[in-house]
C-alpha cells in the first residue's frame, strides 16, 4: 500500500509539472468589427444581427430569434499569422437540432484563397458544448481555428455561426503577426430570403451553405436572411428587404408555406419590396426534391402538389410583374438520393449541388441588369 501511494504521489507530481510547462499561447486579439464584414445589408445595433428586429412591425418572436443569429455572415481580413484564434461571446438567440452539427451551430470555418485565386476550406472548429443558457460562458472561452499555417500574408475569410446569436467577437493572432482589414472580397449586393435550406440546416460547416458556395463561385457579395421554417412570403420582411436597396433580391420563397399561402402572398411580397426598391430584379427558386417523398405516397403527392401550384402561379406572375423572374432547375440536388441528412435538408455536398445547378439562370438574369 505504502508503495503504491509512493507511485501516485510520483505521478501527480510529473503531472503537475507537465501542466506548469503547458503554458497558454500568446495571442493578439482584434474586434471583428474592426475587420471587414460580409454577408451583411442591414444596420443594425448589434453588428451580428441581420436586421434590427425592433423596427420591423409584425415580426413574430421566433422570426426575430432567427434574424439574429449569424447565418451567412463572415469576417474578411489578410495576416501572415501562423495561428488563428476566435473568442465569441454568444446570446439567447442559439438553437442546436437533433441535425445540425457543433460546426455550424457554434462553429466557424475558414476559408483562405489560395495562390490561383480560389476561396479553399482550410478548417472549422467548434467548441464540444452544445449552446443553452447554461453553456454561454464556455463557449465565450478562446478557440483556435488552425495553427501550423504556411508563412507568409494570406488572405482569410472566417464564416460565422450559422444558428448562433453573437453579442461580441475578437479574432486572434499568434503575438506580433499582422492582422489588417481586408476589402469586401465580392461585388455588387444580392440579398438572398429563404428557409432552413437557406438558413445552413445540417450543412457541415458555416460556409457550405448553398448561398455561400454561390457567392464564392460567382464572386458576388449574397446576403442570406435564410429563416428556417419561416420564409413565408411576409410582406412586412417584403418592405425589410426593399429597404436594404439591394442590387437584386433571390427568394428560396416556396419551400415552407403551403398553397393557401403562397397563393394569398406572392402578389403582396412582390409590392413591398417594390415599395422600397422598384426596379430590381426579383428571383424565385423552386424548392427542392425531398427524400422523404421516396417512399411514402401521401407526401410524396402534398409536396407535388405544391410544385405545380407553383410553376402555375409563377408562369401569370412573371407576366404581371416587370424584372420578376422563376428558375425552376429540376433536380437541383440529383436523382442519386445520396445528399439527404434527414429526409428534408441537404448536407453540404447537396447544398454544392443545388448552388452549381441554379448558377447559370441567375448569372444570365442578372447579366440582363448589367450584374456581372
Amino acid at each position: 500500500m505504502k508503495r503504491f501511494l509512493i507511485v501516485m504521489a510520483c505521478a501527480a507530481m510529473v503531472f503537475s509539472v507537465s501542466a506548469q510547462g503547458k503554458k497558454a499561447p500568446k495571442v493578439d486579439y482584434v474586434n471583428a468589427t474592426e475587420l471587414t464584414m460580409v454577408g451583411k445589408l442591414c444596420e443594425t445595433t448589434n453588428p451580428y444581427h441581420r436586421v434590427e428586429v425592433a423596427n420591423v412591425e409584425g415580426i413574430s418572436k421566433t422570426e426575430a430569434k432567427l434574424l439574429k443569429q449569424a447565418s451567412g455572415l463572415a469576417i474578411a481580413f489578410k495576416t501572415d499569422a501562423s495561428e488563428i484564434y476566435v473568442k465569441a461571446k454568444y446570446g439567447e438567440a442559439s438553437t442546436w437540432g437533433p441535425y445540425a452539427p457543433l460546426a455550424t451551430t457554434t462553429g466557424f470555418n475558414l476559408f483562405i484563397k489560395d495562390a490561383a485565386g480560389e476561396w479553399t476550406w482550410a478548417a472549422s472548429k467548434a467548441h464540444k458544448i452544445a449552446p443553452s443558457p447554461k453553456t454561454l460562458d464556455k463557449l465565450s472561452q478562446p478557440l483556435a481555428i488552425i495553427r501550423g499555417l504556411v508563412k507568409g500574408e494570406k488572405e482569410c475569410l472566417i464564416y460565422l455561426p450559422l444558428y448562433s446569436e453573437l453579442t461580441a467577437l475578437e479574432i486572434g493572432v499568434n503575438k506580433g503577426a499582422s492582422i489588417e482589414k481586408l476589402p469586401n472580397p465580392f461585388k455588387y449586393n444580392i440579398a438572398v430570403f429563404g428557409s432552413s435550406f437557406t438558413h445552413g440546416s445540417c450543412a457541415s460547416g458555416a460556409g457550405l451553405t448553398w448561398p455561400a458556395f454561390l457567392s464564392r463561385s460567382t464572386n458576388l457579395h449574397l446576403c442570406s436572411f435564410g429563416m428556417s421554417g419561416n420564409s413565408k412570403l411576409q410582406p412586412y420582411l417584403g418592405e425589410v428587404f426593399g429597404a436594404t436597396k439591394a442590387d437584386a433580391l433571390i427568394c428560396d420563397a416556396f419551400s415552407n408555406p403551403n398553397i393557401a399561402t403562397i397563393g394569398a402572398r406572392i402578389r403582396p411580397f412582390i409590392e413591398a419590396v417594390r415599395k422600397g426598391s422598384p426596379n430590381i430584379p426579383i428571383i424565385f427558386l423552386n424548392t427542392i426534391y425531398r427524400e422523404h417523398r421516396n417512399f411514402q405516397p401521401r407526401y410524396d403527392k402534398r409536396e407535388q402538389d405544391r410544385i405545380d401550384f407553383v410553376e402555375e402561379t409563377l408562369a401569370q406572375v412573371v407576366k404581371e410583374y416587370k424584372n420578376v423572374y422563376f428558375v425552376n432547375v429540376p433536380n437541383q440536388t440529383g436523382t442519386d438520393h445520396i445528399t439527404s441528412a434527414d429526409g428534408t435538408h441537404p448536407y453540404s455536398y447537396g447544398y454544392h449541388r443545388w448552388a452549381q445547378a441554379i448558377e447559370k439562370p441567375i448569372l444570365k438574369i442578372l447579366k440582363k441588369h448589367k450584374i456581372k
